[in-house]
């Protein structure tokens, strides 16, 4: 009985809505009226449903900033990825970026392929002294970046096809010294990874990453590091987000160690959004030492909102896949010998020093 005047209840306010509305359409100005507020609804939905997308993926479509010289924060994501970070909102999970030859990764030394290289690594005008050095604080990372009036550094040899030339510097570390580093080496990470970006090919073309070599360092907290004190004691000065200062020139051989051989290289991307794929990168992998002192200077500068300091920076690692490989670049006089003898010459002592 209850349910039998309910359904005549629902049937006569139906009924009710029917009628008001069968008369409403029948003046010309109800039927504008109606039209104009369901347009304003749907352009109203398509409008959030954009914002949403920009804000989760400000990143898609983006393209580099005119002119003839490349910026190197545009080809890192420089403004155009000024909203993301590493905290729950705008962290790695919600970057949109590509799934597959991503990096950091995990290097496995049982995994990993010894492949021998015909040179040497050639480092070229690393210990020339810079006209000028500019820090600067991102909000997500310290940025460093040299001048030149002459030669600027550059990085060749191995099994590289071109002349790689030096952009800048960046630093990846956490609040604890058992993280930080955005690479890990079997399963381990550093408290500190310096990154150091090489570019060659078309100057205005930062669309892509595949003319990029990256060269990472790992640190481990033991003695003072005086290599690092002419950067680390000016990180006080540029504790604010965006702020950039000039420093005392130093030759960058201070903070890339020029390694020969014995190093890591695999296929990867950028670490920062849009983390474009392509990128060739060079791990060293002994680490380099720095003291707890100098590693807490980093941890003190503050991030974008200005009140926050920059307590963790790394992305976290990413797939591996099949079908990408990690190489263990090793250089031997004898199998350079054994590839090209009439351009080889090699004496007893050098085949001593790298046996």
């Amino acid at each position: 009985m209850v349910e039998c005047s309910l359904c005549s209840l629902l049937n006569f306010l139906f009924n009710c809505i029917y009628h008001v509305i069968g008369c409403a359409l029948e003046y010309p100005l109800v039927v504008m009226a109606l039209s104009f507020l369901i347009a304003l609804v749907f352009v109203t939905n398509i409008y959030a449903a954009k914002l949403i997308c920009d804000f989760r993926c400000p990143l898609r479509g983006g393209t580099a900033g005119s002119g003839g010289s490349c910026r190197a924060d545009t080809c890192a994501g420089g403004s155009e990825s000024a909203n993301f970070d590493y905290g729950p909102d705008n962290g790695p999970h919600n970057w949109c970026c590509s799934d597959t030859n991503q990096s950091p990764i995990n290097i496995i030394d049982s995994n990993v392929q010894k492949f021998p290289i015909r040179e040497l690594l050639c480092w070229n005008h690393y210990d020339d002294l810079p006209d000028g050095i500019m820090l600067e604080n991102t909000g997500h990372t310290v940025m460093l970046r040299a001048c030149y009036s002459g030669n600027t550094p550059t990085v060749s040899g191995a099994d590289l096809l071109a002349c790689y030339t030096f952009v800048e510097l960046c630093f990846r570390w956490s609040l604890l010294s058992n993280d930080g580093s955005e690479h890990m080496l079997n399963y381990r990470k550093f408290p500190l990874e310096l990154q150091a970006m090489h570019r060659t090919g078309p100057s205005g073309d930062c669309t892509s990453s595949y003319d990029i070599l990256m060269i990472g360092y790992f640190f481990e907290v033991s003695s003072n590091n005086p290599y690092l004190d002419p950067l680390v004691q000016n990180l006080h000065r540029i504790q604010k987000p965006g702020s950039k200062i000039e420093i005392p020139p130093f030759p960058l051989s201070y903070l890339c160690y020029q390694f020969r051989t014995g190093f890591y290289s695999y296929g990867g991307s950028l670490t920062e959004p849009p983390c474009y794929q392509g990128a060739e990168w060079f791990l060293f992998p002994e680490a380099l030492a720095i003291s707890e002192r100098q590693l807490n200077e980093f941890r003190h500068l503050l991030s974008k909102d200005g009140k926050t300091r920059i307590l963790r920076n790394s992305r976290p690692v990413q797939n591996i896949n099949c079908t990408r490989v990690v190489n263990l670049n090793q250089y031997n006089p004898l199998d350079a010998c054994q590839m090209e003898p009439p351009e080889c010459e090699v004496q007893a002592e050098d085949v001593e020093s790298f046996q």
